[in-house]
This record gives structure tokens, C-alpha cells and sequence, in this order.
């Protein structure tokens, strides 16, 4: 069953809903995974398609997919605009499928809305997908109980708890862990959030090297 989300109507508008500049996660995506003929990104939950777009620029070749059908009109429409491909699709992320391998997957604001008995198997599902030595960023909304709801808290998102994002990558090689507080206006109202961030490597077992770690 889809999910009920406001970001169909917010998407309804001419304008991009959250703009055209990448986030600033992407610069990082880049250092770790640079840009090659034949690496695949996915970024999961595009939204109106900045980050998909931006990477596509870069050279990568790039899935990307949302549960709104404005969004990837938006998306479609945005690479377009800046003569890039991207196969962008709609999708659930509790129940998407693809065929297919990826460099990078990412996710930025959208795993919140894992339904609680989907969210195992989407880790598994996203850790077979990755190739060896390849990138999964992630973050999600924790639940701090001096930090109010957002006002724009959307139908279907749920608060995580603080550390268990990172507990899924115990067998990958963390190239970040951080959480963070910081100050929003995605609704018009200045509000907090409080967000866990993962950026973590999979190796296969046993062929790390002092070579790798140099790297």
C-alpha cells in the first residue's frame, strides 16, 4: 500500500519545493566514490531530483526513485533542463525493486518512512545491492526529547531512535558516524531537528589491506 504523503501536493508547484542546489552531502559522495564511466548511484527518495541531477552532471550513472508522482515528473523535468539522463522511477521505499548494482546508495530524509516491519529487510536489501568497496549514506530524524515534533512532520515519518541507523553496518567500515542538531524553514516556521548520519564502505571478508587504509 503506498504511503500518504503532503509532498505530492508541495510538489504541485512550478518551482522546486526545495530548490536546485545539491546538498552538501554530495560533495562529500564525490571524494569518497569519484565519478567514472559505469559507476551507479541510487538515490533513494529523490524528491523534485537536485541530488540526482547533480550527480548525473558529475558523470555518474544514476537510478533514482520517489514515491510521488509530482516528484518525478519534477525530476524527469529538472534533468532535462541540464541535458543529463537519469532513470527516474516511482517507487515505495518499503517494497521497491530493481535489478541492479550501485557504487553508491543514498537516502537523505526518507527512511523515516520504513514501516517498522520493513526496515530490516530493506537494509538487507540495499547491502546486497551495494558492490564491494561501495558507498550507503543514510540518515534519519531521532527522537530527542527536548526537541519538539517539526511543524511539518509529515503522515507516515517516525522518529528513530538515537544509534539505531549505525547498528545495521556492523560489518561494514564506518566512514562516518555523526549526529547532529540543526535549525530548519522547509515549512516557512524555524524549527530543530535532531539527525543521524551513516556513511559506510563494504569490503568483502578478509582482503582489506594497509593499502585500503592509506587510500
Amino acid at each position: 500500500m503506498a504511503l500518504k504523503t503532503n509532498y505530492e501536493k508541495w510538489y504541485e508547484t512550478e518551482d522546486y519545493f526545495w530548490g536546485t542546489e545539491p546538498a552538501e552531502l554530495c560533495q562529500e559522495l564525490i571524494k569518497l566514490v569519484p565519478p567514472a564511466k559505469g559507476v551507479k548511484v541510487l538515490d533513494i527518495g529523490c524528491g523534485e531530483g537536485k541530488d540526482a541531477v547533480f550527480m548525473a552532471k558529475q558523470g555518474y550513472d544514476v537510478y533514482a526513485f520517489d514515491i510521488t508522482v509530482n516528484g518525478i515528473a519534477k525530476t524527469r523535468r529538472m534533468a532535462k533542463e541540464n541535458n543529463v539522463e537519469i532513470n527516474a522511477f516511482i517507487a515505495d521505499i518499503n517494497d521497491f525493486e530493481i535489478d541492479e548494482e550501485f557504487d553508491i546508495i543514498y537516502s537523505t530524509g526518507t527512511i523515516q518512512y520504513l514501516e517498522d516491519d520493513r526496515i530490516d529487510g530493506f537494509f538487507r536489501k540495499v547491502k546486497d545491492m551495494t558492490r564491494p568497496g561501495g558507498i550507503n549514506w543514510f540518515n534519519v530524524f531521532v527522537d530527542k526529547p527536548f526537541i519538539p515534533l517539526p511543524p511539518d512532520w509529515d503522515e507516515g515519518e517516525k522518529m528513530w531512535p538515537t544509534g539505531k541507523l549505525f547498528s545495521y553496518y556492523p560489518d561494514w567500515k564506518f566512514e562516518r558516524v555523526d549526529e547532529t542538531i540543526f535549525e530548519c524553514h522547509s515549512s516557512g516556521i524555524p524549527h530543530v531537528h535532531c539527525m543521524d548520519v551513516l556513511v559506510a564502505r563494504k569490503y568483502p571478508k578478509e582482503t582489506i589491506t594497509v593499502e585500503d587504509l592509506r587510500k
